[in-house]
């Protein structure tokens, strides 16, 4: 079994295709056209709705999963309708929820009383404050995912404006979260999902192989509930395991070019020039309550 430090498994041992003969019930029931039919008849041709549902009946025979266009035909039409107003509509939504929950933690933090508190009362004054913030920094992010995913707008002219400043404010200035780099190693991790070497965002492992892992993946593993609240920051920082978020390093920029790069380095400038913004206005003590504790809660 294939693991992660997520707990995440698939099977260990891919099972090879195998090429399998229509049932014998297809068979019965040609066989019984046949014989039936004059030989002056000439039989019909199926149509191509016949012929995918064909296939897709061998491909369940195989236990071979459907493919994308048979998913899609199962989904109702307007599953794959993307409005453009309405996608604005909840990103700003998510945006002023943000900005009023963070606003609020902000005025609690720099009130008087809450100054006149001793330490421990101060935390569990702003705790469920921070909670509130942080889910609407999720709520965000996954704004920006769609837009990452190309999904908040497919607008021919400004569709793809319109995703990266939505994806740029939400992961790179709400999240703290670099959008382009982001983007570009989420698709690879879509593309090669589950992959035990290919995969990005995870480290896989097969389950039978655990006993010769190097030393320290062994502590990882078995302490990994202990490294949620930094695993998000070391997973951009760091680059492990697909390379640097931050700084473009690892294999996730192999092959790409000095232009693509150029250009995905703006998500981490305006990381960190809002980050440093907030920083010098709110002072250290306040910026790490009011914003970085909402992050861990978001990550």
């Amino acid at each position: 079994m294939l693991l992660s430090p997520c707990s995440a498994f698939a099977p260990s041992h891919s099972t090879s295709h195998m090429i399998c003969a229509p049932s014998s019930l297809a068979s019965s029931v040609m066989a019984d056209d046949l014989i039936s039919a004059p030989s002056t008849t000439k039989m019909p041709m199926p149509d191509q709705t016949q012929l995918l549902m064909d296939e897709d009946e061998m491909r369940r025979n195989r236990n071979e999963p459907p493919k994308l266009g048979a998913i899609m035909k199962m989904l109702p039409k307007d599953t794959w309708e993307v409005d453009t107003a309405t996608s604005l509509m909840y990103f700003a939504a998510d945006f002023a929820a943000v900005v009023a929950s963070m606003g609020f933690l902000n005025a609690v933090v720099t009130s008087d009383i809450y100054h006149s508190l001793p330490v421990p009362a101060q935390a569990l004054a702003v705790m469920p404050l921070q909670v509130l913030t942080g889910f609407a920094m999720w709520c965000t992010w996954c704004i920006g995912h769609d837009a990452g995913h190309g999904t908040v707008s497919k607008d021919a002219k400004y569709g793809k404006i319109i995703n990266r400043i939505v994806g740029e404010i939400s992961h790179s200035v709400v999240c703290l979260t670099p959008y382009v780099p982001w983007q570009l190693s989420h698709r690879k991790h879509h593309l090669n999902h589950n992959h035990l070497e290919k995969d990005y965002s995870h480290q896989w492992y097969i389950r039978e192989d655990a006993d010769d892992l190097h030393p320290l993946i062994k502590l990882s593993q078995k302490s990994r509930m202990l490294f949620f609240p930094f695993m998000y920051f070391v997973y951009l920082f760091t680059g492990i395991p697909d390379g640097g978020h931050v700084l473009f390093y690892g294999r996730m920029w192999e092959g790409h070019s000095m232009k693509e790069k150029l250009d995905a380095a703006i998500s981490p400038i305006v990381s960190f020039a809002t980050a440093g913004l907030l920083w010098h206005n709110m002072g250290t003590a306040d910026f790490a309550v009011v914003c970085m504790g909402p992050w861990l809660v978001l990550s």
